[in-house]
């Protein structure tokens, strides 16, 4: 009985010294971290490590008391490797989406509010658990990803963005004078009060970026902050078309010629 005194007064000390280590880890990161998300996600993490660490000692410190009872504890864990080897076959895809989650939290590769891109889907982040990142997409749909399945994934709001606005035109259009015109229009925009704040460089213009059967192509382009490409990107093609309606400049069409032939037979 001495025994398993001392096995239960060192499993409340471990467990005590546990909760110790981790509450200063948690105050740490209350004050240390910048951006409540960041710091909700890790002490999530802190929080189920914590659990883990109570529930390994208690598993200890059970088999231990058993084995100083004398009581035979390898059937147990015959039967323990036994039930873990099926739950594990039968829990492989939960497991997976767990250890997904898992990865995303310690890697911070996105956070709530950022716009992302898996696969087919793409919207703003609004939830993330362990198990599974809930999307809110554009038309307001909700897609639900489990965790284990985001292999590859686009953050369309990770520090910065780039606006590119492509404009397609004639080409007997004087592109010299298009590009001009497209200046003066990412000029305007440098002064304008619905974007210049989210301008992060001045906007540059491109000539002769491509060709195609019916146009040739130039380009605006602007670096942005995160999240406000689109806003930007529409007030620059606004500011844009304009300049070049006013010069007289025609936006290209893709144009299709049809010629009708027509046969005339004679009665014999």
């Amino acid at each position: 009985m001495t025994r398993i005194g001392v096995i239960l007064l060192l499993t409340f000390v471990a467990r005590w010294g546990i909760k110790i280590a981790f509450g200063h880890l948690e105050k740490r990161f209350d004050t240390g971290l910048k951006g409540a998300s960041r710091q909700a996600r890790l002490l999530t993490l802190l929080r189920l490590g914590r659990s883990l660490s109570y529930a390994v000692i208690l598993v200890l410190a059970g088999l231990m008391i058993l084995q100083t009872l004398e009581i035979n504890i390898t059937p147990i864990l015959a039967s323990v490797g036994v039930v873990g080897l099926a739950l594990s076959l039968g829990t492989q895809t939960l497991v997976k989406d767990y250890i997904g989650g898992l990865l995303i939290l310690i890697e911070n590769q996105f956070d709530v509010g950022d716009v992302i891109e898996v696969g087919q889907f793409k919207g703003a982040v609004e939830r993330i658990t362990l198990r599974a990142t809930s999307l809110r997409g554009l038309e307001g749909e909700l897609h639900i990803i489990p965790n284990g399945e985001i292999r590859a994934l686009s953050n369309l709001t990770e520090d910065w963005a780039r606006v590119v606005i492509p404009f397609n035109l004639e080409y007997e259009a004087d592109l010299h004078q298009v590009l001009e015109v497209l200046r003066g229009a990412a000029a305007e925009a440098e002064s304008s009060p619905e974007i210049r704040e989210n301008l992060l460089e001045a906007p540059e213009v491109v000539g002769w970026v491509g060709l195609t059967d019916w146009a040739v192509q130039a380009r605006l382009m602007a670096k942005v902050k995160p999240g406000e490409q689109w806003d930007v990107a529409n007030e620059l093609r606004r500011l844009a078309l304009d300049a070049l309606h006013t010069a007289g400049i025609q936006i290209a069409v893709p144009r299709q010629m049809v010629q009708v032939s027509s046969h005339h037979s004679r009665d014999a």
